[in-house]
């Protein structure tokens, strides 16, 4: 075991004191790491900066050249000069019509809260008349709502309902909420 190896093993093991390793920075910055234990400031030295001492293990053998290069330049593929840039077309501005308006969905949505409101108290059933057959509660009988859900019944019973003061339908509120707010958005989006 040379004596380097000797020295660390006591640090590992806690058998060194402080003032046996001051003088090695290795020694005192592993001493820092694993300890906790601030020895005088350890000024480490470099291999090129050493004396020419013979270093324990045998002699030092430089691979290569040292160099003073930080970017790697492979063959010819590095241009010699930049690619010329051409200039970017003009490009064209469009003006955005910031005033315009979806009429055509706002109206859309309008007639669908004035169709859902109208039938909310019976507008249709008095339109449309007798449409039910006999022994059926139709619109003759004051059930003049159109049912939502059941429209495709309008010939029976189940199509037809109470007007508003009376009687609320679910999906009739439901519809003219989803449609009044559909109307705000686009006011707000205009």
């Amino acid at each position: 075991m040379t004596d380097t190896q000797k020295r660390l093993q006591q640090l590992l093991n806690g058998e060194i004191d402080p003032e046996e390793i001051a003088h090695d920075p290795v020694l005192v910055s592993l001493a820092d790491r694993i300890y906790g234990i601030k020895i005088a400031p350890a000024n480490p030295v470099k291999a090129r900066d050493m004396p020419d001492t013979p270093i324990p293990g045998g002699p030092l053998t430089e691979v290569a050249p040292p160099t003073d290069m930080l970017i790697e330049v492979i063959g010819d593929l590095a241009p010699s000069q930049p690619a010329a840039v051409e200039p970017l077309p003009q490009l064209e501005t469009l003006e955005v019509d910031t005033a315009k308006k979806p009429r055509g969905l706002q109206f859309i949505l309008v007639a669908g809260i004035a169709a859902i409101a109208a039938n909310l108290f019976g507008l249709f059933g008095s339109l449309l008349g007798n449409v039910c057959e006999e022994g059926q509660v139709c619109p003759r009988d004051g059930s003049t709502r159109i049912m939502l859900l059941d429209a495709y019944k309008i010939d029976s019973t189940a199509g037809w309902g109470l007007p508003a003061p009376d009687a609320f339908g679910i999906p009739d509120v439901i519809a003219l909420v989803v449609l009044i707010g559909a109307f705000l958005w686009t006011l707000r989006k205009s």
